[in-house]
């Protein structure tokens, strides 16, 4: 791979933390700057760019990018379409407002002038005219065309099940109801929202699956087969009985169709989940996100709950400060552990390949 000369070397790196094994060194991901002050020209991940420019200048662009990244380790180069988290809403109508405070997302606005109709599940469809949907579907088969064998060209970012319905039935105070008034309707309209999930992925595979073996997106993780970040963000505002009765079934049919999933478990407020993810035996991995609020306390607040995941057979992906590295190292067990950092420059990334026996293979 151009971008990534050693990545079939690699493999069986990304074999072990996946089914939460050890090789002969933990599993590092580094990445830094090559030019600590070198600024793009072009963003190839901020939606409204990739939405308002053509599949060659974004791709340009993003080859721009990752030439001036130092990718260590299992850190490999991945494009992938990206008009911000609620994309997957916007497939099935609602509108994309792109963010004039966060260059890096996007929001489906809340207020709907009709709302989904839980007595219209069929209607839960991509049209073949959507422009958001074809303008992903044209990058997509862009990227493969150009990077195939010279970076990894992953899968849009999904935010599916009761996170796009919620933004279909007009925000979270509507749905919340829904979960009480209308349970039927909802389980429903659930399991037609997989179908449109899986229908996703699935076009995405029919472009890439010829050129390219495995499969990536946001989360920066390869797989080698069909992998993919799942996830519930509306699931911090419910309780587990809830949890079980409306968005487990749905993550279930997504799990069961991966090779390869690991759960994007975001914010305090998610973590009264825990145990019911880590009762399913075909999750791979958890990826703890703690939020804004708690950033600056330092990775070690949450070692007893990377043990308690660890204890569950499940991999993890740490984010650590440099200088926090051994203590991540001293408390975490190695077996399906992936340590994920970013550095200053070139030369501080190879110091800690270095130190965590890197430097070659």
């Amino acid at each position: 791979m151009e971008f990534k000369p050693d990545f079939e070397k690699l493999q069986p790196y990304y074999e072990a933390f996946w089914n939460c094994q050890l090789l002969d060194r933990v599993a590092l991901s580094v990445t830094a700057p090559r030019e600590p002050h070198w600024q793009p020209a072009l963003a190839w991940n901020e939606p409204k760019t990739v939405f308002s420019r053509n599949p060659e200048e974004i791709l340009n662009a993003f080859e721009d990018w990752a030439r001036h990244i130092f990718w260590g380790g299992l850190a490999v180069p991945c494009f992938y379409p990206n008009l911000g988290p609620d994309v997957f809403a916007a497939f099935l109508g609602a509108d994309l407002n792109f963010s004039e405070d966060s260059r890096s997302t996007s929001w489906s606005g809340w207020q709907r002038k009709k709302p989904f109709d839980y007595t219209e599940v069929e209607t839960l469809t991509i049209k073949d005219n959507n422009p958001y949907y074809q303008k992903v579907l044209s990058l997509t088969r862009a990227a493969i065309e150009t990077g195939a064998g010279r970076y990894l060209v992953g899968i849009t970012d999904l935010h599916g099940g009761f996170d796009a319905l919620a933004v279909l039935r007009g925000g979270p105070q509507v749905a919340c109801l829904d979960l009480v008034e209308n349970p039927v309707g909802v389980k429903l309209a659930m399991t037609r929202l997989f179908e449109v999930w899986r229908r996703i992925y699935d076009d995405y595979l029919a472009i890439i699956q010829d050129r390219q073996k495995g499969t990536s997106t946001w989360i920066g993780i390869y797989g080698p087969g069909k992998m993919y970040p799942v996830q519930n963000d509306f699931s911090c505002l419910v309780s587990p009985e809830m949890y079980r009765e409306f968005f487990l079934p749905e993550l279930l049919q997504e799990i069961s169709y991966l090779d390869y999933s690991i759960y994007h478990l975001d914010g305090v407020e998610a973590l009264q989940h825990l145990e019911i993810l880590l009762d399913i035996p075909e999750l791979n991995a958890v990826q703890w996100v703690c939020g804004a609020r708690y950033n600056q306390e330092g990775i070690a607040r949450w070692f007893p709950l990377y043990r308690r995941i660890q204890e569950r057979k499940k991999a993890i992906v740490v984010y650590p400060k440099v200088e926090e590295i051994p203590l991540v190292l001293e408390n975490l067990r190695p077996e399906g552990l992936l340590i994920s950092v970013g550095c200053a420059s070139e030369e501080e990334a190879c110091q800690v390949m270095k130190n965590l026996g890197w430097e070659s293979i």
